[in-house]
């Protein structure tokens, strides 16, 4: 099966489509990124809206990092404006905690607890149906939030999922001129969640054929320009943004594997995207060692870039993180801290819901042994 709800709208200067889309609402809310403040982004968005004829109230200065407790410190200042449409201008961690505010603004009587995914052995309530339109506006080039059906949220330290497609939003805008504003670390960070979002999303257990063409198209891209971007090429910078949002609706629809489980149950060491990257080539080996269809698979994108087989293919990954800089995770933190927690971020990965898609189901020792390996850059 393949689904997309987003109406994607793409181009220079697509933030203008804001006029159209804000339309027939009364009160617009738009929550927004400090970026999008400082380099007048927020400003022209809020001139669309006026423009449309409705009522503007923006909310800037959200954390990193969307929290159960950020939502519940802004959720007041929400339903006290009671907009009737949703904007998130900023990063995947705006549009994922403008989206978790949107189901506790909608449904009230909800809480986290009940409909989030703690874990693949508990089933969490579903989502009723919510009426606020919500509209995406990445200023990263990464999470793929602009499409997908999930919001990831931290509570005490780790990551947890709430996924229904009620929280999808109705409509994406792409302006490639917000991704330019990023500094060369967020460009390489998020370009390299893109890469692993297509490579685990080419390898689940339920790929499809249009999930595939999105995976390999998004791959290629970053293979071929995030070194560019990163270094601030206009056109690269561009390239990357829409690969991002391809490979955002390729795990919308394929899921993720083993690679984000462990970053996830590893949020406390550094950014997202850093982490996938540094724990990929060990997933990618794990995967293709105890699997027939993994390594067809790893083949299948290998020879899109150009190489042969699976071993080419993390052989090109781990050049690729090398050129970007990624640091070895044990550069991130000493050694007595992370391994007074590692038995619970391998217990805690082992059950994540993404790890019913990986194309191997591993045991919490592996996952442990994975940690360590990639600990001690092995």
């Amino acid at each position: 099966m393949f689904w997309l709800k987003t109406k994607i709208v793409e181009g220079e200067g697509s933030l203008e489509t804001l006029k159209v889309e804000a339309r027939g609402h009364e009160r617009v809310l738009i929550l927004a990124s400090g970026s999008m403040k400082r380099h007048g982004f927020l400003s022209e968005a809020e001139d669309y809206v006026k423009d449309a004829g409705a009522e503007v109230f923006s909310i800037t200065g959200l954390p990193a990092e969307p929290s159960v407790e950020v939502i519940e410190e802004f959720l007041p200042k929400v339903r006290e404006f009671e907009p009737d449409l949703l904007v998130a201008m900023g990063g995947g961690s705006v549009i994922d905690t403008t989206k978790a505010l949107k189901v506790f603004y909608d449904a009230p009587e909800l809480n986290f607890e009940e409909i989030a995914f703690i874990d693949r052995f508990s089933k969490p309530k579903p989502v009723p149906k919510l009426r606020t339109r919500l509209i995406a506006i990445p200023s990263t080039s990464g999470a793929g939030s602009e499409v997908s059906g999930a919001s990831v949220l931290k509570k005490g330290g780790i990551k947890y999922n709430i996924v229904t497609p009620e929280i999808a939003p109705d409509t994406a805008i792409l302006d490639p001129r917000l991704p330019r504003t990023m500094p060369p670390e967020v460009a390489r960070n998020s370009g390299l969640d893109v890469l692993v979002h297509g490579i685990e999303a080419y390898t689940t257990k339920v790929a499809n054929p249009f999930s595939d063409a999105m995976a390999i198209k998004a791959i290629k891209t970053v293979y071929r320009w995030l070194p560019l971007s990163v270094k601030g090429d206009e056109e690269a910078r561009a390239r990357v943004h829409y690969a991002a949002t391809m490979a955002g609706i390729a795990f919308l629809n394929a899921r993720l594997g083993l690679c984000h489980a462990m970053s996830h149950k590893a949020a406390w060491l550094g950014p997202h995207g850093l982490l996938n990257a540094m724990f990929l080539p060990y997933v990618m080996e794990f995967n293709a060692e105890r699997s027939e269809y993994a390594r067809r698979r790893y083949a299948e994108i290998a020879r899109e870039l150009g190489f042969q087989n699976a071993k080419d293919l993390i052989e090109v990954v781990k050049e690729l993180n090398e050129m970007l800089g990624v640091p070895k995770l044990g550069e991130l933190v000493d050694e007595e801290t992370f391994m007074a927690k590692l038995d619970e971020m391998a217990e805690k990965a082992y059950r994540d819901g993404l790890i019913a898609f990986n194309p191997v189901e591993p045991k919490p020792e592996e996952i442990r042994e994975l940690y360590l390996r990639a600990y001690r850059g092995e």
